[in-house]
């Protein structure tokens, strides 16, 4: 089995520290600050139920990293109002967050047992965005105590899972995560892989925060490359970025850093002053993991500097590490005073302090082996009972399959036995049926096209009389126009005769051009009035035809329709047959009729 790094990681500590963004631990401007005092006093009328218990988990969700005794008293409060209510959803939140508060408060095996207890109830509500905080939150827990590989593990599972709500804040956070437990195996360009793409992810979503922890992970892969001139300036644009969002959790990461940074490169003074100014903020929220890390630090420059002062920081951050009992801390803490008492030549208590760390790390070497035999063990041993009541579950559902499916066709071919009959009486009466509505659809047919005859015969019968009646009329047009040209003819003759008769000569020329006037408007309106009655769409279909034809040329078209010859048709028009001889012409051309194409025939079928 490979051997896991149980070194205390004091860089992804801090990593893991500004992560509080996530419960409510960013410095809360005033508004938002008489937002939770007035849920504070809202809570405190509101009856026991389901409201309330999730106005209670709001708060502790917002004390739960830096009041966490204030934030314990709302989250217990709301668990026990929702076993009262059998409010799964409530227990599983406020069971969740109680674990967050036990993360703060450096207590991760009470936080393991809390975050242990809230996924079943969180599982049975399917909210799959609070499973996932879960599970993200279980990976901190795991990477702090040393399970790196369940850790990273959590973290894919959180990630998953973040995907299905789109949560990217959460991704992004996971991928850091998995970066920095990845770096601290080795692993550097796959951890500035995981870096390089929680940056990028975080600059989509226009999260600053996350953006400027992102730029703190790249800072770690620069310092495990030897680059502290690289690591430096990431750690600044992130400090930069901290600052101006007055995170003062954060700030005091960078601080803590970027003091680290200094001290590597002999800046001790300006290591000492980033230092400080990160212990003060940690103080202020009581963060002790942070505040012994950072005295670790602070011990370290100092001592490089040659101040005996470094050796007392030193023990006295060890017996706070004591009294935390994390044996991850304690073993980091251990190696960090062996290294401060070889570096002033005390070799015999930095050999006792490195004897301690090597036991320790031994322990816990020992410790995460046999937890990990005993889950491989307990998952052989669940995996084979599953397995093996599986294959029962399979055959007793494959016999009961085999028999439902005999009892099932035995049906089916009982109702298939059934409906052929039933189809078959059905098909032979409606055969019968059948013919015997074709006997009488041939009949009604017969009678149809008989009734369908007489009316075509009916119809062209009264098409040829309308016809007959049309042609009586232009012939009567023709004989009415003739008489009244010869009464022109003989008004005009008697109007030459009168050449001495001025006063005689103007009305006579009247009467012959209203005689001429008349007999042209009112004996074509009459015709064509007959006509449209007969042939209502002849006109239209025409103009189909050509749109750009002359009324003369309707007229003359119309004539034609008829049969009627040239001669009669310009006595009726009072035009000349050659006039009419030229319509003709312009009207097949205009119809686009060839030379052999006949022009009445053509008008006579519109």
């Amino acid at each position: 089995m490979r051997r896991f790094s149980v070194v205390y990681r004091p860089i992804a500590v801090v990593t893991l520290l500004v992560t509080v963004y996530f419960t409510g631990g960013l410095s809360q401007p005033s508004f938002a600050q008489d937002k939770f005092d007035l849920m504070e006093q809202k809570v405190q009328t509101l009856p026991d139920d389901t409201s309330k218990v999730n106005l209670l988990i709001k708060l502790g969700e917002h004390f739960c990293a830096h009041e966490n005794e204030k934030a314990l008293m709302y989250l217990q409060e709301a668990y026990s109002i929702s076993i009262l209510l059998d409010y799964t959803e409530g227990i599983g939140k406020s069971l969740l967050w109680q674990g967050r508060v036990y993360y703060y408060k450096s207590n991760y095996q009470l936080a393991g047992k809390y975050l242990d207890k809230a996924k079943k109830p969180l599982e049975s509500i399917g909210d799959i965005d609070a499973l996932s905080f879960w599970y993200m939150a279980k990976a901190f827990n795991l990477q702090l105590t040393g399970d790196y590989v369940n850790a990273i593990e959590m973290f894919k599972q959180a990630i998953e899972l973040s995907k299905q709500v789109n949560n990217k804040k959460r991704i992004t956070v996971c991928y850091l995560e998995i970066g920095t437990t990845v770096l601290d195996r080795g692993d550097v360009n796959t951890a500035m892989n995981y870096f390089r793409e929680g940056l990028q992810l975080a600059k989509e979503t226009g999260n600053k925060v996350v953006v400027a922890n992102a730029l703190a992970s790249i800072a770690t892969a620069y310092k495990s490359r030897g680059s502290l001139d690289s690591s430096l300036y990431y750690l600044r644009q992130a400090l930069k970025i901290r600052t101006e969002l007055k995170l003062e959790r954060h700030i005091a990461a960078s601080e803590n850093s970027i003091g680290k940074i200094l001290t590597e490169m002999g800046r001790y003074a300006e290591a000492e002053r980033s230092l400080y100014h990160a212990l003060s903020l940690f103080t202020k929220f009581n963060e002790q993991t942070g505040i012994i890390i950072t005295n670790l630090n602070i011990a370290n420059v100092m001592m490089r500097q040659g101040k005996p002062e470094a050796v007392e920081l030193a023990n006295k951050t060890l017996q706070q590490a004591i009294s935390i009992g994390n044996p991850n801390l304690l073993s980091t803490v251990y190696s960090k005073v062996s290294n401060i008492y070889a570096y002033i030549n005390d070799y015999q208590k930095a050999y006792e302090y490195q004897k301690l760390y090597e036991h320790i790390k031994d322990s816990l070497f020992t410790s995460e082996k046999e937890r990990m035999l005993a889950e491989v063990e307990a998952k052989f041993r669940s995996e084979r009972k599953d397995a093996d009541i599986a294959l029962l579950k399979e055959r007793t559902k494959v016999e009961r399959n085999r028999n439902i499916m005999l009892i099932t066709l035995l049906f089916i071919f009982l109702i298939v036995i059934f409906l052929l009959s039933v189809m078959f009486r059905y098909k032979s009466t409606a055969f019968k049926r059948q013919q015997k509505l074709l006997e009488q659809e041939k009949i009604i047919h017969a009678q149809e096209n008989a009734i369908n005859e007489k009316e075509t015969q009916l119809l062209q019968e009264q098409l040829e009389s309308k016809n007959r009646e049309m042609a009586s009329k232009a012939l009567e047009m023709l004989r009415y126009n003739e008489a009244i040209s010869s009464i022109i003819e003989k008004l005009e003759g008697l109007n030459n005769t009168l050449d001495n008769h001025p006063g005689a000569e103007k009305p006579i020329k009247d009467i012959i051009h209203e005689l001429e006037n008349y007999t042209k408007q009112n004996i074509w309106n009459e015709f064509d009035k007959i006509f449209k009655n007969i042939h209502s769409g002849f006109y239209n279909k025409l103009l189909e035809i050509c749109p750009e034809l002359t009324a003369t040329e309707i007229k003359t078209a119309a004539l034609l329709k008829l049969n009627l010859s040239t001669k009669e048709i310009a006595a009726i028009a009072f035009k000349s047959e050659s006039g009419i001889k030229t319509a003709r012409y312009r009207l097949r051309k205009k119809l686009g009729l060839s030379n052999d194409d006949k022009l009445v025939p053509f008008l006579m079928q519109i």
